[in-house]
């Protein structure tokens, strides 16, 4: 039989958990509506525990052979669409041009880009959303066998790192561009294309030097057929000039491989990449399964008061004691939840462990001030307490 002072633990503990659920809650809305506190917010929000695992123990050695990106650099459209040209002829799965055509320059260059957007069926052309309006080729190079995506890469300004994908975007019902690309090269099912429309974890292979790549110019120069591309994915889009130029920062992102992942630091993967990224996922069926907000704060909710319940023991056993360790078991707890969460990335398992992390730090700090409303209860209605009796 559950004796009076278990059943006493079990209620403080769970009083105690609310109540740092609410003073949490209280302290987040602060946190978000005091402007003054604005840039440690957006600090905060642009960080997440498991990059950590991208950018300090993720490796990979190995070359992703099935897609190929073409770096355009600055070159003109005659020269793009020679390239193209060239690429075909090595007989490619699909072709995607992530660059946008949106007015016409030299009406001969311009003649020679079209009839070659014309010729073929397996290319996939780009265009983008800007606040309410579509960006794209401009009619003169659109066809009627085209295919299109959308290269936005954060529909959320406010998030500079690119965590998420975005593969259907209601309610226009329009496919973003690697979607499009996995579609033609028949890697990826038009059913399974429909439930992208969520925000999914990107499973990033890596960057530029996870990838075959080829510039411009050195692919024309080549007299010879190019093996690796049949039956290949071929992207064309921006690698910066020269290719991997560190310091060029155009059509570049952040993403959980930046080195840096607190403070400051420049963007570290071309756009391009990141849709390579992730058509490696669409195509190999490689997707992050993310865990659920609500499951998230269910659990953390649970740790919290188990934790609470710990630490009420130790307070009543020892104020001392409970003074002395509280930081250690902080500690311990924090880097546990820490590599759990870093051990399931691994699995290609992503929970946002920062909710669960910080409730249940907060939990034991809230401990203390739980025990003062204790003693205001106790005087006013005689309130019974596991801590006080």
């Amino acid at each position: 039989m559950i004796s009076e002072q278990t059943k006493l633990l079990w209620r403080d503990s769970f009083l105690c958990t609310l109540l740092s659920f609410i003073v949490s809650g209280i302290l987040l809305f602060t946190f978000l509506n005091i402007s003054v506190l604005d840039p440690f917010y957006k600090a905060f929000k642009d960080f997440r525990f498991t990059d950590i695992y991208y950018s300090k123990i993720y490796t990979n050695s190995s070359v992703e052979k099935d897609i190929i990106v073409v770096n355009i650099k600055q070159s003109d459209r005659f020269t793009i669409a020679q390239a193209i040209e060239k690429v075909q002829q090595q007989n490619p799965k699909v072709i995607g041009i992530d660059a946008i055509f949106k007015e016409p320059k030299n009406t001969f260059t311009d003649s020679i880009l079209k009839a070659v957007l014309n010729k073929y069926e397996n290319i996939v052309t780009a265009y983008y959303f800007e606040g309410d309006s579509l960006i794209s080729n401009h009619n003169y190079f659109k066809t009627n066998n085209e295919n299109q995506g959308f290269i936005n890469v954060n529909f959320n300004n406010d998030d500079k790192v690119i965590r998420d994908f975005l593969g259907l975007k209601k309610p226009e019902n329009k496919l973003s561009f690697a979607t499009q690309v996995a579609l033609k090269a028949g890697k990826l099912s038009q059913t399974n294309a429909e439930t992208l429309s969520e925000g999914i974890p990107i499973n990033y292979f890596g960057n530029l030097d996870a990838f075959l790549t080829f510039d411009i110019d050195e692919l024309l120069d080549l007299e010879s057929s190019i093996p690796s591309i049949k039956n290949a994915i071929v992207l064309f889009g921006y690698l910066g000039t020269p290719t991997g130029n560190a310091f060029d920062i155009e059509d570049k992102h952040f993403t959980p491989l930046n080195k840096t992942f607190v403070g400051k630091s420049t963007p570290d993967m071309f756009g391009v990449l990141i849709h390579a990224n992730i058509i490696k996922m669409l195509t190999t069926n490689s997707f992050i399964s993310k865990v659920p907000k609500f499951l998230i704060y269910i659990l953390a909710f649970i740790s919290t008061f188990f934790i609470i319940m710990l630490g009420m023991k130790l307070y009543k056993k020892s104020e001392l004691l409970y003074d002395i360790i509280i930081k250690a078991i902080q500690l311990i707890i924090s880097i546990a939840l820490l590599y759990l969460a870093l051990l399931l990335l691994k699995q290609s398992i992503y929970i946002y462990i920062t909710p669960i992390l910080v409730l249940t730090v907060f939990g034991l700090e809230m401990i203390d001030f739980y025990v003062y409303l204790l003693d205001y209860l106790k005087k006013r209605f005689k309130w019974q307490s596991y801590l006080l009796n």
